[in-house]
């Protein structure tokens, strides 16, 4: 089971989507205590949250990934939220309105099995996006640190049948091309830290069968909800995919 809560925001003061990391630090203290101690041994996390600006509102956006933390970060802990404590900037952040949606795993791979997806996959990284191989950032769109962490996050997230598999992670990588990109270098301040990063557009074109066109859909699907990429948790990676497609 996949969760997602919206949150629209009024506050006195303006916001900014490099302001997530304290909206994280505000949720860690919202969860009971044993909870948030699992969820910080962990390395890949079963939630996401990011800060979104759209139509003139603020979004404070919660993603849960498995049915444990749809009830217990979703449910339990926001559903009833009328105010968040920003601590560090001593700033209260009014809820005005919320939107949930639900969506099980079992529907997203029909998806996969049922409809034949589009070889044209059009990705808006929202928020700053990065990966990190032998201990270096990866702040540009690679093909494969891209599925990879989709693979990543969804196993991390189901916990069984483990999607990663090498071989069809080399043949996702060579048979997807970036044919479209709008992007532009930023930077994500966390805790001191200057985190090189990516936002904008890329158009995948995706060759090969319609089968493995069909798994990378349903990848970029299952990514809206779990971003990609690094400190999902903390704001970044945040993924949208535009549904309309111009083919070329």
């Amino acid at each position: 089971m996949i969760g997602k809560l919206e949150l629209k925001l009024a506050c006195e003061e303006e916001l900014a989507y490099q302001m997530a990391s304290l909206f994280h630090g505000a949720l860690m203290e919202l969860l009971p205590s044993e909870y948030a101690d699992k969820l910080h041994l962990s390395q890949l996390h079963p939630y996401v949250q990011h800060l979104e600006y759209r139509d003139g509102e603020w979004y404070w956006i919660v993603c849960a990934l498995n049915k444990e933390a749809v009830q217990i970060i979703l449910h339990d802990s926001l559903w009833n939220l009328e105010s968040l404590n920003i601590k560090k900037r001593d700033l209260v952040v009014q809820v005005v309105q919320k939107n949930y949606t639900e969506i099980s795993y079992k529907q997203l791979m029909n998806q996969f099995y049922e409809e034949d997806g589009s070889p044209y996959i059009q990705i808006h990284f929202m928020s700053p996006t990065a990966f990190k191989q032998r201990g270096k950032y990866v702040f540009y769109p690679d093909i494969r640190c891209i599925f990879q962490s989709l693979m990543n996050k969804y196993d991390a997230a189901i916990g069984k049948d483990a999607m990663v598999d090498n071989d069809t992670l080399e043949q996702l990588s060579q048979n997807a091309n970036v044919i479209r990109y709008d992007l532009k270098s930023v930077s994500f301040f966390l805790e001191g830290v200057k985190i090189p990063a990516f936002i904008g557009k890329i158009t995948i074109r995706m060759q090969g069968s319609q089968t493995m066109t069909n798994f990378a859909n349903l990848l970029f699907n299952y990514g809206e909800f779990s971003g990609v990429g690094i400190k999902t948790a903390l704001g970044m990676g945040c993924i949208k995919i535009q549904r309309e497609r111009r083919r070329k």
